[in-house]
């Protein structure tokens, strides 16, 4: 598990951006700080040195809110 950045907004369809410090790959399960998966990665867009990152979440919804600004890892292949 390694740091990648944290997630900056919920969208409309209940998935989550995240704003990361590397181009993760595509599918890439990403997990919250106590190493519970929260999605995958869907979408990766903006600066190569600083990309936006679409992940599409489980359904738990109180826990999409509750770690906004929160770090987030990636699992490691």
């Amino acid at each position: 598990m390694r740091y990648k950045g944290e997630i900056t907004r919920v969208t409309d369809e209940g998935d989550m951006i995240g704003r990361f410090t590397h181009v993760p790959e595509m599918g890439t399960a990403v997990l919250d700080k106590r190493k519970r998966t929260i999605g995958k990665v869907t979408w990766i867009f903006g600066p190569v040195e600083r990309p936006f990152v679409e992940i599409k979440t489980n359904n738990d919804s109180r826990k999409r809110v509750s770690i906004l600004n929160e770090p987030i890892y990636v699992e490691e292949i």
